[in-house]
């Protein structure tokens, strides 16, 4: 069944803005229309970039901007004036600390209309709860990335095969991305060591999650400690009452209770946890990565993880694929192949949480604890892109990185395609 919203436009905007007579539309408040008409908004006020998104869109614009992103692809606007007091406007612009867009051409953006001063938006038709986190365009296969005889270690996979935009692809287990390896076997770190010769064991968890998983020693690898504290902002969301109520989850041993809480208190991945990838911390860590990266020994790989796997080790990937010049389907596919790694867990934990709910934007968040989807990832690519220019633009400028230093990624981990 197909959903629809309006955001009513109040008349106090037409008192507030003038239109020019021969532009048919008007200045409306981002953030309010948006939000009234389902979706998710979020704002950086360093770039002041507003980002906007629901199932299948997501629409980034900046202010001043002559042109805005829908689904990472470039839209430019109209020459429609829009005046305020004398002054007269043609980009989105802030105004008395709000951030005003023209009504048609935001509606245009999301596959919208404006009818008598009502933008009205229909959803697609619903897909079903399964399909809920959408696949790439292009297509992998985890099967044939996974390390398929480490048996401890999730989300265990290497990037070899993957072709770029120039026909050179990866080397086979050169780069290698997990979860934590403290939970693989005594034969899993042998192998790491003997057959595919880890030199460098990259570790992007906080010392907390060490402190509950240690870090193994691999032989002959270097472990490099990078904390990305991603969560930072979950002891702000952790109230006495959602503390005490994780306690009795835990004490009752029920995943899905404990999963759900998380849900509820807004602790599952958003774009705005994901914002961190532009801060300070990250950029100085995510140099120190590709510093080790660019000095790998010859013959041997890198391994770097987190604690599943999927948000700090998958935009980090998506950054070291970004420098090596592959495109944006190739990458979006890397990063969503977690939840092939990770699909039982997250359709077992999703199913067992229906006894406590039946909200499907609340199941949705359960499953982005063990899950990743594409509006994770784009939000970052969408913030680089109006900042930097491109996700290469943010590692010249925020990590230092040379045309040289991209030209001795590639020399060390990329090899020309076969034909």
């Amino acid at each position: 069944m197909k959903r629809k919203y309006t955001a009513i436009l109040s008349m106090a905007f037409t008192a507030i803005f003038t239109v020019n007579a021969m532009a048919q539309s008007r200045l409306v408040p981002a953030r309010e229309t948006l939000e009234n008409l389902g979706f998710t908004a979020q704002w950086d006020a360093e770039s002041k970039t507003a980002v906007f998104g629901n199932d299948v869109y997501t629409v980034s614009v900046s202010a001043g901007s002559e042109s805005f992103d829908v689904n990472g692809k470039k839209v430019t606007f109209s020459n429609a004036v829009y005046e305020k007091d004398g002054s007269a406007y043609n980009v989105p612009v802030i105004i008395d600390g709000s951030f005003y867009l023209p009504d048609e051409e935001l509606a245009q953006a999301i596959g919208a209309e404006v009818v008598d001063g009502t933008v009205v938006y229909v959803m697609p038709d619903d897909t079903a709860e399964e399909a809920a986190i959408p696949a790439p365009t292009a297509s992998l296969s985890f099967d044939a990335q996974r390390l398929s005889d480490i048996e401890g270690i999730s989300n265990a996979r290497q990037l070899g095969g993957y072709v770029n935009t120039e026909g050179r692809k990866i080397k086979q287990n050169v780069i290698i991305r997990t979860g934590a390896p403290g939970a693989g076997t005594e034969n899993d770190l042998k192998l790491l060591s003997e057959k595919y010769h880890v030199s460098d064991m990259v570790d992007f968890r906080t010392e907390g999650e060490v402190a509950a998983v240690p870090e193994p020693t691999v032989e002959g690898a270097a472990n490099h400690s990078l904390p990305l504290n991603i969560s930072g902002n979950m002891r702000e969301l952790a109230t006495e009452e959602f503390i005490e109520a994780y306690k009795k989850a835990i004490a009752s041993g029920d995943a899905a209770q404990n999963k759900l809480l998380i849900a509820q208190n807004g602790m599952s991945p958003t774009p705005q946890m994901y914002s961190y990838f532009l801060g300070d911390e990250y950029a100085k860590y995510c140099k120190e990565f590709f510093d080790i990266l660019l000095n790998k020994p010859e013959g041997s790989s890198v391994l770097f993880h987190c604690s599943q796997g999927k948000d700090r080790t998958g935009v980090s990937s998506a950054l070291l694929l970004y420098a090596m010049d592959f495109d944006d389907d190739i990458i979006m596919a890397d990063y969503m192949l977690t939840n092939e790694a990770n699909a039982k867990i997250i359709s077992e934990t999703a199913e067992s949480v229906k006894k406590y709910t039946d909200d499907p934007e609340l199941i949705e968040k359960v499953r982005l604890i063990d899950g990743v989807s594409p509006e994770l990832l784009q939000s970052v690519i969408d913030k680089m892109n109006a900042q930097y220019g491109s996700p290469k633009g943010y590692l010249k400028t925020r990590l230092g990185l040379t045309d040289d230093d991209f030209a001795k990624l590639k020399e060390i981990y990329l090899e020309p395609a076969a034909e």
